[in-house]
Parts: C-alpha cells; structure tokens; sequence
C-alpha cells in the first residue's frame, strides 16, 4: 500500500534534479509498515486512557470537591501522554524507501545512498518465485517472493524484493506500467522504421521474431506469445511444442517487449 507524506530533503532534491515531476507514489519497508500500525494502535490506546482518566477527576471532583483528590487522575493523564508520545513519535524510521514519481523511480537504500532512474530509461528485470505444496493430491502455494532488478544507462543496478516494501500487487505493476507507457510508444517506432529492439534472448522488428539458436519467425507464422509459470513461450502454427522459451527473469522490460509483440503477431 502506498503511503502519504513527502520525502527526505535529499530525496526531493535528487528528485528535483533529475527532472522527476510529481512524487506519485510511496513505498516504506514491511518493517516499517507494521511499526507504523502499532505506533497507530498506540496512539488510540493513549487518547483512550486519557478520556478515562479525565472523566474519573471529574467523577471525584463533582462527588468529594477535592481538588486535590481530583488532580491526582489529571497527573497521571499527563505521564501517560508523555510516556506514549516518547514511545510513538522517538522512534527513527526506517531509511530505505521506494519513491515513485511521474517520469522516474527514486529508492532511498539508507547510509546516505540513493539510487534513481528515469522511466524512459529504466531497464526492468523481473523474478515471481511461487513454491507449491502438494498436500492428499491437491496443490497449495505455501509462499511466493518477487524480485525486481532495476538498472540504470550508467550500469548502476538495485534489486527490490517483496520484503523491501509492502504489498507487491501495488508497485511491481506500477513500476512495469510505467516503463511500458514510457519506452513501449519508443520501442514501436523504431520497429516501424526497420530498427531492432533487443529484449535479452529475443529481438523483434517488422519481419519477425528472432530467438537465440532459433533464427527467425516470421510474423504470420506466429501463432501466439504467453507467459506461463514464470516462462516466455512463443508458438508456432503447426507446431505442438513452443518454437522458443525463456525465463521471465531474462527479458527485460517484459510489459515493452509483449506490447510491441503482440501487436506484430499474425501479420
């Protein structure tokens, strides 16, 4: 779940340079996440106590008229609020953040390093691991972890796993969304103009579909283009067995890549 808030001064200063436009989205650790829900509960527990004990002075002030008597619930009021609000807002919160904004992503990796990259010129790696429990002849997905490799023109490269930020359904496809809305228009273009697009073991241009140790397919020859468990399966009419696989891991920006295929096929 994106969270609200602005980001560290260096953040927004990197940010600013880099000409990433509006911070769209945040992303903390899932540490950091569940220490902010507890900070949250802590907060209601603390407002609850103070409203019983101010209600008891007030019982005891209109029962005894001492006011001393009385003031005693109001102290305790007091250290419990100082308590509490020592124990909610001391704590330092994680460093390492996911910022996405409108033309580039920002991840802030702690100790004073930053890695960012515009989304036009992001290179997308993916990886959905899903290990599956056979349990009295039924498949049960006991754990699925997702890493994104995310690298840069100069070569520097992040990796972001589903325990760095919360809830994967959320920013790994707002990530692929991004690149793909960005480059895919790009990647189009140079197709229609007779230019290559290379993604890791497959290259696309208006004649066909080359693959490694395959050769070539041309486009009416290709019957569909799928990923399934984790794999790039590309059919040929005719043919029962897939005229090429690759791993999902090995294509990048795999949203461009089947944008642009896709729309090649069987022409």
């Amino acid at each position: 779940m994106s969270v609200p808030g602005s980001p560290p001064p260096e953040v927004a200063r990197l940010a600013s340079r880099e000409n990433f436009g509006l911070l769209e989205h945040t992303f903390l650790p899932r540490k950091e996440v569940d220490v902010q829900e507890k900070r949250g509960g802590l907060s209601i527990a603390a407002f609850l106590t103070a409203i019983a004990w101010l209600a008891t002075g007030g019982i005891l002030l209109w029962l005894f008229g001492g006011w001393v008597l009385a003031l005693c619930p109001l102290l305790v009021t007091v250290v419990c609020g100082t308590f509490y609000g020592l124990l909610i807002f001391c704590g330092k919160p994680g460093s390492q953040c996911l910022y996405l904004f409108e033309k580039g992503l920002l991840v802030d990796l702690g100790a004073g390093q930053l890695f960012a990259v515009a989304w036009d010129q992001a290179v997308h790696y993916q990886e959905t691991v899903t290990n599956v429990v056979s349990y009295m002849g039924a498949q049960i997905t006991s754990q699925t972890s997702h890493t994104s490799t995310l690298v840069a023109p100069g070569g520097a490269k992040v990796k972001l796993w589903n325990s760095f930020a919360a809830d994967i359904g959320s920013w790994v496809p707002l990530i692929a969304e991004a690149i793909g809305r960005t480059q895919a228009p790009k990647a189009w273009d140079a197709v229609q103009e007779g230019r290559k697009t290379t993604y890791g073991p497959f290259e696309l241009d208006a004649t066909g579909i080359t693959a490694k140790r395959k050769g070539t397919l041309p486009w009416p020859m290709v019957e569909a283009i799928n990923v399934h468990a984790g794999v790039v399966v590309v059919r040929q009419y005719g043919r029962r067995r897939a005229w090429a696989k690759a791993e999902v891991k090995t294509v990048p920006n795999l949203l461009v890549f089947l944008t642009v295929a896709l729309n090649l096929c069987g022409r």
